[in-house]
């Protein structure tokens, strides 16, 4: 049975939202590094300092000492730098750009929007300078309206070597005894259509950055051959989302979701999560929570022994992105406990109770290409991988009464986004798992390969 849920956890990693950003020139530049130590950082800023009072005019000292004092977190110095060079030369329009970049990240969406138009205004602006100032734009319309919806949908097909989960050797245990599994249990590759909706709705209540959030995240997957595999999802997260500062904040939510598993109720959980989102210096943000569900499993005649699993998860984790430059790293720490002790209070045997610690990491790789209309068309090639071990608590009887179950998982794949036109792309997900357990009949390896449409809204 814990097959099963795996099945489960593994379609909801299809169903994640994808959360986007954007960055200043000044931010992607990484800050000056030091030769030796902290002070030779510290008196190259001040010995800039210095020069830029004794030569005003000196344009260079003055967006050297910009960036540093960008890099610092400084941007009030920065912006004194910056409008000090517009004095000496107004008719520079990446300095334009820069300060709106700074007023941006102070929260000063109305003079952000005047330097950006500014930058822009008048005749031979370069290109790469004109794209940014729109995506800020764009950014500071979207964040000073009263709501913000955002909504991912995607469908196709998908195939796997071992769409039934079954393990690499026919060879298992049973009571501590090796015994054959039937060649219907083998694992077999098969075929299913997918669908996938991911949508986030923010209700802003203040310019301070509170908001009431909610997010609905809702999978389907119809099997060609296996059909007792045919999988229903939908989960629903709303609560209150409180800013400490312009770029941190914390939410509470609430927790409902449900699932379908061969077109019977197969699960229903509720419960509820606390997070924290804050940034990582100059480099990235990262956003820390902690869920905790009741989760209640129901019998089928396909699996009459779902229920032994009913009991509560607990799960803590660490999502974050850095960027470097023009890398991008994505990447997730995460612990769960899954104790089922106090649904089977008189059991022997509490084989369905686990701790799974995991990491997983992404590589966007971002770039464009000239479309069929000449209009660049955006690409975004992520490599992926994954790992977790999840150790359980109490043996198996029906098993092996004597050994305690635990796996080792490796995934490695990708995922390949294309932009076709606006806000419609396709997406190719590559995916290869490894699952290496102490007990054989946990011994998996699968394939899959999933190809669909996007829709971005």
């Amino acid at each position: 049975m814990r097959k099963l849920a795996k099945f489960v956890a593994a379609a909801f990693l299809l169903a994640t939202p994808l959360a986007f950003g954007c960055g200043s020139a000044l931010a992607q530049t990484p800050p000056v590094q030091p030769v030796s130590a902290a002070a030779v950082v510290q008196n190259d800023y001040e010995a800039l300092f210095k020069q830029m009072f004794a030569n005003p005019s000196n344009l260079e000292v003055s967006f050297k000492f910009a960036e540093q004092a960008a890099a610092r977190g400084d941007y009030e110095a920065a912006i004194g730098a910056l409008e000090r060079m517009l004095f000496f030369n107004p008719n520079l329009p990446r300095v334009k750009l820069e300060l709106g970049v700074m007023y941006f990240k102070l929260g000063s969406w109305d003079l952000a929007r005047g330097y950006f138009q500014d930058a822009i205004n008048g005749p031979g602006v370069p290109d790469d300078i004109r794209a940014q100032v729109n995506a800020y734009l764009a950014e500071i319309a979207r964040r000073q309206a009263p709501y913000e919806f955002s909504a991912l949908l995607h469908a196709g097909a998908r195939w796997q070597s071992n769409a039934n989960v079954g393990p690499n050797s026919l060879t298992v245990l049973a009571i501590g005894q090796q015994a054959t599994l039937a060649n219907q249990f083998a694992k077999a590759p098969d075929w299913n259509w997918f669908q996938l909706a991911a949508m986030q709705y923010i209700h802003k209540i203040n310019k301070r950055g509170d908001a009431f959030e909610v997010i609905f995240t809702g999978y389907a997957s119809q099997q060609h051959k296996f059909t007792q595999f045919d999988l229903g999802l939908v989960e629903l997260t709303a609560g209150p989302r409180i800013a400490i500062d312009q770029s941190s904040s914390f939410k509470l939510y609430g927790i409902g979701a449900g699932a379908t598993l061969a077109h019977h109720k197969y699960l229903e959980s509720s419960g509820a999560g606390f997070s924290i989102r804050g940034p990582l210096g100059n480099f990235g943000l990262a956003e820390g929570f902690v869920e905790h569900r009741f989760r209640r499993f129901f019998d089928s005649d396909e699996f009459p022994t779902a229920s032994d699993q009913t009991g509560h998860l607990t799960t803590a984790a660490v999502n974050a992105e850095l960027r470097f430059g023009w890398a991008r790293l994505t990447s997730r720490f995460g612990y769960d406990r899954n104790n089922t002790r106090s649904h089977h209070a008189f059991t022997l045997y509490d084989f369905n109770s686990y701790n799974r610690f995991s990491i997983d990491f992404g590589v966007p790789i971002e770039f464009s290409v000239p479309g069929f209309d000449g209009a660049p068309r955006q690409i975004i090639i992520t490599p992926t991988y994954g790992y977790s071990e999840t150790r359980f608590d109490d043996p198996n009887f029906i098993i092996d009464p004597f050994l305690v179950r635990f796996d080792k998982e490796t995934r490695v794949g990708g995922v390949i986004d294309v932009q076709l036109y606006q806000n419609w792309g396709l997406r190719t997900t590559v995916m290869q798992t490894w699952i290496m357990s102490n007990i054989p009949n946990y011994d998996m390896n699968n394939f899959a390969v999933a190809f669909g449409p996007t829709a971005r809204f």
